[in-house]
């Protein structure tokens, strides 16, 4: 059941779609129309906050958020050489760089989003500002609201860490491939400091669609990069497992992989299921297909599962 304070044009569903409603009773706090999508700021009986772009939660001040946070930053920061200087692709939110901020080492990080709401909600929406501890507003914390693509292809800086955290591309926003394409990895493969570490969001691991997974790890190869997939079984607490790829510019191991600082969630036995993944996922790696600019591989693998 929703209530609604409206700002904004549109249906509700546009806004908060039936798929993704909250459980229980929520809240509507607010409806924005942006150049880039519709976002809906939601509060729930819980007392947490949800933050919708185009009818699906986005990020939200929710355990699994920052799960999904841990397992994003912490692996590529304890794969890297060094942790200085940080680019985060879809770091609106201001989660990545609040796990980011942990390390002592950090010097600057890059937060990148395409929606200046989305950017501005990080910095200003109290409940979220309370739970990213004000990392936007950080003096090491530079953010950009620019494409993340034409971010980097702009850019001559080079990254001890990069992560990429958007959405998959669907009929809806098909030009999300340029930011999981072999192009667009061939950059990030230029701007990583010798050393350094990506980490890339994968949806989720499942039966219905490894090949899409199995697709990115083939594009990331192709770039010229090593890469090592990993995962994060919540399967018992929200039926998903999440997929990740690490790649880097030298050969990737998981025995070397060892935890830096220690997490709320992320734990050293913990760390080592994340890089064992189960053959049923892996033997359908071998039908995925490199992702370019100009192709739909991604596109056409999410709407047909």
């Amino acid at each position: 059941m929703a209530s609604s304070s409206k700002s904004g044009n549109g249906s509700l569903r546009e806004y908060v779609s039936k798929e993704d409603e909250p459980d229980g009773k929520y809240r509507v706090v607010k409806r924005i129309k942006t150049p880039v999508q519709r976002i809906a700021v939601v509060e729930t009986e819980k007392g947490e906050t949800l933050i919708y772009g185009d009818g699906y939660v986005m990020f939200g001040t929710t355990k699994d958020d920052e799960l999904w946070a841990e397992s994003l930053v912490h692996i590529p920061m304890a794969a890297a050489a060094n942790r200085g200087s940080v680019l985060l692709i879809g770091g609106g939110g201001g989660i990545l760089a609040r796990e980011a901020l942990r390390y002592p080492d950090v010097k600057r990080i890059t937060a990148v989003d395409a929606d200046r709401i989305m950017m501005n909600l990080g910095k200003s929406l109290k409940s979220l500002v309370k739970f990213n501890q004000g990392a936007l507003n950080n003096p090491k914390v530079t953010t950009i609201v620019k494409d993340g693509r034409a971010m980097v292809e702009g850019s001559r800086q080079k990254w001890d860490v990069i992560v990429v955290d958007v959405p998959e591309p669907s009929e809806d926003v098909p030009q999300l491939r340029r930011l999981f394409s072999v192009n667009f990895y061939r950059l990030l493969k230029e701007r990583l400091q010798p050393g350094g570490a990506i980490a890339v969001a994968c949806t989720c691991l499942n039966a219905e669609m490894p090949e899409f997974s199995g697709s990115i790890i083939k594009t990331i190869k192709a770039a010229g990069l090593y890469v090592l997939p990993y995962h994060m079984d919540v399967r018992k607490s929200y039926g998903q497992d999440w997929a990740y790829c690490l790649a880097s510019n030298r050969p990737l191991s998981s025995s070397g992989v060892k935890l830096r600082i220690k997490p709320r969630y992320l734990t050293e036995s913990k760390l080592k299921g994340m890089f064992v993944i189960p053959n049923r996922y892996r033997k359908k790696w071998k039908k995925g297909k490199i992702q370019t600019d100009r192709n739909h591989v991604l596109r056409d693998i999410h709407e047909e599962h």
